[in-house]
């Protein structure tokens, strides 16, 4: 079983790819948030994967309480795979105190959170994808092996940037107030479909944020009409879509 959470699909393609070279099947923890409900199949599974993407090189919160509260079964072989835009810090062995895993990597994805950076051009792009795709067979390999490596890039300053940066960024800048529709939104309800959280509803055929936002920017890449801003910082930024570099 390979339990995954994604908010701009980096995370679900990985996981995917993994399950499809493992012979595995997964489960997406978005849904198990939304249903309220925790996964009964873990039972008798000899092996079990984590996927997940690293939101200021540490796990969404989340992806943390839902580790907290489940339920782990003994298994031979546990393991974890997160996907960032360049490092994750000190973030999977942080992570590691909630989910004990045997073996651990990370996965560099485009880049998405557009409200402090810009996105990666096309070929840069194409190029992580491209890597990625290498990059999961290998894993695979080494998780039907049931291996017991850690291939994680941590990257510089990783200390600080989980445990300073990550706090700092979680309290003073996750929030959905900056969020707005420009003119031009065609109520199509995609952005409330595309989060993660279900922190998205329509009203009056426009979309209302409310307090569970974790900044993974889905519904501002989901927008097909481009409108979705957050403050004035996603303007003139594009959007990404995985589906565009498959």
């Amino acid at each position: 079983m390979i339990l995954y959470f994604t908010g701009t699909g980096n995370s679900r393609w990985v996981a995917e790819r993994l399950a499809e070279a493992t012979h595995d099947t997964i489960l997406s923890i978005a849904d198990c948030l939304k249903q309220k409900v925790m996964p009964e199949e873990l039972a008798g599974t000899e092996k079990i994967g984590l996927v997940f993407p690293v939101h200021s090189w540490y796990a969404p919160r989340v992806v943390v309480d839902f580790l907290s509260r489940l339920q782990l079964p003994r298994c031979r072989y546990r393991y974890a795979v997160c996907t960032c835009g360049d490092d994750v810090g000190k973030g999977m062995s942080r992570l590691a105190k909630h989910f004990p895993v045997d073996a651990a990597w990370s996965v560099a994805m485009p880049n998405t959170y557009v409200p402090m950076f810009n996105l990666d051009s096309e070929t840069l792009c194409r190029k992580k994808i491209e890597e990625a795709r290498r990059q999961v067979v290998s894993i695979a390999e080494e998780v039907l092996q049931q291996k017991k490596v850690w291939k994680v890039h941590e990257g510089g300053a990783a200390w600080l940037k989980t445990y300073a940066v990550n706090p700092l960024f979680v309290r003073f800048t996750i929030s959905s107030k900056g969020f707005h529709v420009d003119e031009g939104c065609i109520s199509c309800g995609i952005c409330a479909k595309s989060c993660p959280v279900g922190n998205i509803s329509m009203t009056d055929g426009r979309p209302v944020w409310r307090k569970q936002c974790i900044h993974c920017m889905a519904c501002v890449h989901a927008c097909p009409r481009e409108v979705i801003q957050y403050g004035k910082t996603t303007r003139n930024k594009g959007r990404y879509r995985l589906a565009d570099y498959l």
